[in-house]
């Protein structure tokens, strides 16, 4: 019988038997992975680390926001607006036609009395020669009429009156703000009372108006529409009043995606009820050579318990992609700010992982065992 020995005079079988130790070695060790398999989540929950539920309708039902955002009912209260009334800041011009010409205010040769333009003060009266002073404020150009003709029925026997505002004073303005082309300060008048005109003066910029908000500033309190759910809802596009203050800006949220997704990271959020769909299809999908389509979850951040109890679990809802239905579920199922999609290995793909571990390290010992024997040189013996 023949057999090759090295020169060292050791059997070449020991190469192979190491390498045969060290692929051995290799099983025993974690594997590189993204996350948790669907075993281990399933585990989690039942050690109640958090809990995980299958997406349903009930569920889908639950995430979705309105449509259509409005503004609360007291931004619709027309008893308060009106560009008429007349407020700080407003400019008042009154002429007086005296009757029998007394002579009491001056004239010119037309017969008319100019007052001037007099400006309503920060406490909301104006003074007028002669005259002296009047509440102007919350009152109409008619109402503050009528308290003239009373005031002047005291010094003359008869008299016209004209009371109109300043053309270059006006104190009914709102501000607008924010992500504009033309911010400023705009005033109300008859023909721009609504929020429309005076977005419309400024010009948003309208890049997605489903993403564009629209915040309202008014005695000290805020509420916020998107540019969109003007367009939808006529309601919302409300009568403006002096001292509003309109900020536009775009609405920024993100989501994040992990796992065996196409790609991983930060997604934006680009409409309001933007779906898991929406964030797997951002993502460019599931990874065909990796992903678990029965393992596609969505983590939602935990909530505070009341007072003196513990804090409620992270609520973690399961899809399985391979189902039509949960395709469809996931199509409707909204997301939202701070939570975080996780999409797990599939299970053979840990078996590739291996198998590819083993080619690698059986390949380096072949090689090894190939260059002792270079080196070495072998001689063959007979054996009987």
């Amino acid at each position: 019988m023949q057999t090759n020995v090295p020169a060292s005079g050791r059997p070449r079988a020991a190469a192979p038997v190491i390498v045969l130790l060290a692929a051995l070695a290799l099983t025993g060790c974690q594997l590189p992975r993204s996350g948790p398999m669907l075993s281990e989540m399933t585990g989690a929950h039942d050690d109640k680390d958090v809990v995980v539920m299958p997406v349903s309708r009930e569920l889908v039902r639950a995430s979705q926001v309105p449509a259509v955002a409005d503004f609360p009912v007291r931004y619709r209260d027309l008893t308060q607006a009106g560009f008429d009334r007349l407020v700080s800041g407003d400019g008042i011009n009154v002429k007086v036609w005296e009757r029998g010409g007394l002579g009491v205010f001056a004239a010119d040769p037309s017969g008319v009395s100019d007052l001037g333009n007099q400006e309503i003060d920060r406490a909301g009266n104006v003074h007028f020669p002669i005259l002296g002073k009047f509440r102007a404020a919350d009152l109409t150009l008619g109402q503050l009429h009528d308290a003239i003709i009373a005031r002047l029925a005291r010094l003359v026997v008869g008299a016209d009156v004209s009371v109109t505002r300043a053309a270059d004073a006006r104190g009914q303005m709102v501000t607008v703000q924010g992500n504009l082309t033309k911010p400023g300060m705009y005033p109300i008048t008859q023909t721009a009372q609504r929020l429309s005109s005076a977005l419309a003066l400024a010009a948003p910029v309208q890049t997605n108006p489903e993403q564009l908000v629209i915040s309202l500033r008014r005695d000290n309190q805020v509420a916020s529409v998107r540019l969109s759910d003007l367009y939808r809802n006529q309601n919302n596009d409300i009568l403006l009043r002096p001292g509003d203050v309109i900020t536009a800006y775009d609405s920024r949220e993100y989501l994040t995606v992990l796992g065996a997704a196409g790609n991983q990271g930060r997604v934006a959020i680009s409409k309001r009820n933007y779906s898991v769909l929406d964030a797997l299809a951002d993502s460019k999908g599931l990874d065909d050579a990796t992903a678990d389509p029965r393992s596609v979850f969505l983590f939602t951040p935990a909530t505070a318990g009341a007072a003196g109890k513990p804090d409620l679990l992270p609520v973690v809802y399961q899809f399985d992609l391979t189902r039509p239905e949960q395709i469809a579920l996931a199509r409707e199922f909204s997301v939202h700010e701070g939570q975080a999609i996780y999409i797990s290995d599939a299970p053979f793909t840990q078996v590739q992982k291996v198998l590819s571990a083993f080619r690698v390290t059986m390949s380096a010992g072949f090689s090894a065992t190939r260059s002792i024997d270079s080196d070495s040189g072998s001689t063959t013996t007979g054996i009987p």
